[in-house]
């Protein structure tokens, strides 16, 4: 997965699914935890999409407020994490 690639399918889910509105795109340095776009709840249920859609398991320990934070830093855990499995 490339960033672009998770970028766009954080954006569409977060908007779609979350906001429900694609009336206004989310900036990539957006704050999605102070301004409630990610709560606990909705935090698990984007991991649960990106497991089903995507196949990237992301592990508890990489499940902290810096890696949701914004698009831009969720996008780089799955590019990680997605390069990681491949390796494996």
């Amino acid at each position: 997965m490339t960033k672009d690639e998770a970028v766009d399918a954080i954006r569409k889910y977060l908007q779609n699914v979350v906001l429900g509105s694609t009336e206004e795109e989310i900036a990539l340095d957006a704050p999605l935890l102070e301004w409630g776009i990610l709560t606990s709840l909705t935090t698990v249920q984007l991991i649960g999409h990106i497991q089903s859609a995507h196949g990237i398991t992301i592990p508890h320990d990489r499940v902290v407020g810096s890696n949701f934070a914004t698009i831009d830093s969720i996008a780089t855990l799955l590019v990680e994490l997605s390069d990681t499995s491949a390796r494996v």
